[in-house]
């Protein structure tokens, strides 16, 4: 099976090609919807694997453009928050897990079950990214540029679990689930919590 794998997230990225591919799939990744588009008219790709939330063309933005264009095969939009649009063949919940994966596209094609190990060096490179994210999410909370620092907390919530970082996903859900309702004024302590909780988890 040939898999497109939209995904604006490099590290999450390199690890589904990494697992996908010793599973003994073949896999093209993009980083926006707009490409997504323009790879999947190809019609070289048996499936698509769509993130939600994108650059450039998101991937509700870009589901619904090949839907218009006749495109037929399974597009699975892949997204921490709950999808209600119409067109997608399947949503898989962020973070992902191969084995879940596998699962959940078995009704696509039987997909052969390959348990598989996040290599080191890449959950290294994540630790890594985790680390100098947390110290830009100090400047822009010291900053209160809250739009920014809710974008890096939701990026946590999709990708850390991927990499056995499962306390800093969690925490990133907690802290989605009440910053769009909190005052304004609440929102820096509940950032600055947020940072201590995760910088208290063991990363390594």
């Amino acid at each position: 099976m040939n898999l497109l794998f939209a995904e604006d997230d490099v590290l999450l990225a390199q690890l589904f090609q990494l697992q996908a591919q010793q599973a003994g799939y073949q896999v093209c990744w993009v980083e926006n919807g707009d490409a997504a588009v323009q790879q999947a008219l190809s019609y070289q790709h048996d499936l698509i694997l769509m993130d939600v939330q994108m650059p450039i063309m998101d991937g509700i933005s870009a589901m619904q453009m090949l839907r218009q264009l006749g495109f037929d095969r399974p597009i699975v939009a892949m997204s921490a928050e709950e999808v209600t649009e119409t067109g997608f063949d399947l949503v898989l919940k962020k973070p992902l897990h191969w084995q879940q994966v596998q699962q959940q596209l078995a009704q696509f094609e039987v997909i052969p079950s390959v348990a598989l190990q996040v290599p080191a060096e890449l959950k290294e490179a994540y630790i890594t990214h985790v680390e100098q994210s947390l110290q830009q999410l100090e400047l822009l909370a010291s900053e209160e540029k809250w739009q920014e620092f809710a974008a890096i907390v939701h990026q946590f919530k999709g990708s850390a679990g991927c990499f056995g970082l499962e306390n800093i996903s969690e925490l990133a859900h907690q802290f989605q689930t009440s910053w769009n309702t909190i005052p304004a004024e609440q929102k820096l302590p509940r950032a600055t919590w947020f940072l201590e909780q995760c910088k208290a988890c063991k990363l390594r």
